[in-house]
């Protein structure tokens, strides 16, 4: 058989595999075959995805890779991505720190199925019970990771499992009739009967079941350190989360030295504007714009209104800078209010693959008071257009790829998603989309966040930062204090994700500057933006090799 199209086999056979033992990335895409149940957090779920990826490995051995041509090249890269990353957490057992996450662990399960999946005819409202009714398995298997966790000695810190019992508590004081559950499902009377059905007899008891292990055994025996370095062999574990968010094995001193340049350069800039806006630094800048009441939003209607108004601006402006463009845009909406507390500011999911669900810029309408507005611009650009929406929707458009390349392309890194994100801010201001000075300041704010970051996520996690430092480090970034505790418990929740977001956008850079230097006056920036999102989401070195950037 021929090489590309033995490729093109494995491609499709792992992606069918990653389907059955992740359904809810089925859900996520529009596919619905598996919409009737969860994965499997126990040991025959870890022993399903250890024979799917050692086995893709072990024959991706046998190919010529040099024979295959750009499209199977790049599906294997992505490919061996993936199954290296798989298998490492597995290996790390990381598991054991995830089941006490508030951003990836059980306790934000619900949310994130009832705000993809459908529940709009008869098959689709049989298969979302079903799932329903799997909770109950699901969160045995789950409360058994957590007292592997506790006998081991490797468990989250307090901070982090403080978070997920709050969610899980919020949850089950919301009566089945308003559980989040319901999101998706008519107004037809039957039809929520059944579903608060399932709720009463299945999903709050499961949640309870989390809720206890996590409550009575997990937070008991939690670190009251917040960095992986205080765990046994903390520094190995680090290491392998800094390759699997970023697909680079940088060394976390360097990054955080990387992070303290990056951050000093962005303040320069910063303190420019403030000049310029007739203040002496960004703080009394900001502080005097906050005291005049045009920082703050009327209401959380208000909010939503403004980022629509910025999504629909980008999108006209958009085809002056590219070629290729998603062919709907995206819809905002406010982030639900059962989890807004603990969520980011905004976050983007994806439209399903037949587009029947739009992309969805969410937004953060949570304690206005401190959501100030000259933020929000970068924030849209970043997660809407030209950023997120773009990028992803996109990838899962273009023609004559697989669907391992299409819809997996986030599991190989975030590195290459969140630094298009943040270089999709610099963008808008070359683009002309920022409407003053205060939301270029608020632009340079959040460069100096995802600068901070490489900061306090190297700090926190290799250095022993206490968690003050960190949060002190945000707000001299120009966070306000309430989304600088929220972020900072997310990197301790999540260590390495927040390095992705500056480690991508330099690859990015460098990959501009590389092509600028090459073409000379015939470089053009709208083909190469074209040639970028064409790629889609790969592991850098694959990127590099592509861009000739290396």
């Amino acid at each position: 058989m021929d090489v590309n199209a033995r490729a093109a086999q494995l491609a499709d056979r792992v992606w069918e595999g990653l389907l059955e033992i992740a359904p809810e990335l089925g859900t996520a895409i529009g596919d619905e075959r598996f919409d009737d149940r969860l994965g499997d957090p126990g040991p025959v779920g870890r022993d399903r995805e250890v024979s799917l990826f050692r086995g893709a490995l072990e024959e991706l051995d046998t190919l010529d890779r040099d024979a295959l041509d750009e499209g199977n090249r790049l599906t294997m890269d992505v490919l061996e991505a993936i199954a290296k990353r798989s298998l490492a957490a597995i290996d790390q057992r990381t598991d054991r720190l995830v089941v006490a996450s508030h951003m990836m662990g059980p306790s934000n399960t619900l949310g994130e199925i009832a705000s993809m999946q459908r529940a709009d005819t008869s098959e689709r409202l049989d298969r979302y019970e079903a799932r329903l009714r799997a909770f109950p398995v699901y969160a045995d298997a789950w409360a058994e990771v957590a007292r592997e966790a506790v006998a081991t000695g490797v468990t989250a810190p307090r901070v982090v499992a403080e978070r997920s019992i709050g969610q899980l508590e919020r949850i089950l004081a919301i009566a089945p009739e308003d559980s989040p559950a319901m999101l998706p499902v008519s107004d037809e009377p039957e039809a929520r009967e059944r579903i608060a059905a399932a709720v009463r007899e299945a999903v709050l008891p499961a949640h309870r079941t989390i809720l206890d292990a996590l409550r009575d055994t997990y937070l008991p025996a939690a670190t009251e350190t917040i960095g992986l370095s205080a765990l046994p062999d903390g520094d190995a574990l680090y290491a392998a989360e800094i390759l699997s968010w970023t697909s680079l094995p940088l060394d976390a001193r360097d990054v955080h030295e990387l992070g303290v340049e990056r951050f000093d350069a962005i303040q320069r800039e910063r303190f420019e504007i403030a000049d310029a806006l007739g203040h002496p630094d960004p703080n009394t800048a900001i502080a005097a714009r906050n005291a005049s009441g045009e920082n703050t939003a009327a209401s959380r209607e208000a909010l939503v209104k403004i980022a629509e108004e910025q999504v629909s601006r980008s999108w006209d402006l958009a085809p002056r800078f590219f070629g290729l463009m998603p062919s709907d845009n995206c819809e905002v909406r406010p982030v639900e209010e059962f989890r807004e507390a603990d969520m980011p500011f905004a976050f983007y999911n994806p439209p399903t693959e037949d587009r029947t669900r739009p992309g969805v810029y969410y937004i953060n309408c949570y304690d206005l008071e401190h959501r100030p507005l000259h933020h929000l611009a970068a924030v849209t650009y970043h997660e809407a257009n030209p950023g997120h929406h773009f990028q992803i929707a996109l990838e899962q458009e273009l023609p004559g790829r697989s669907k391992l390349r299409r819809f997996g392309g986030s599991l190989a890194a975030a590195a290459f998603a969140e630094g298009w994100g943040l270089y999709s801010e610099r963008l808008a201001d070359e683009m002309g989309l920022y409407a003053d000075e205060w939301e270029r300041l608020g632009m340079l704010e959040a460069q100096a966040h995802r600068a901070a970051r490489l900061i306090t996520d190297t700090g926190i996690h290799a250095l022993g930062w206490e968690r003050e430092a960190a949060i002190a480090k945000l707000e001299e970034a120009g966070n306000p204090r309430i989304d600088a505790e929220i972020e900072v418990d997310r990197y301790i929740a999540l260590p390495g994700q927040a390095l992705s977001y500056m480690i991508g956008m330099i690859e990015i850079e460098k990959a501009r500057d590389a092509v600028t230097a090459r073409d000379g006056v015939d470089f053009s920036l709208r083909d190469f933006h074209d040639r970028v999102l064409s790629l889609g989401q790969l592991p850098l070195p694959a990127f590099r090799r592509e861009l000739g950037s290396a």
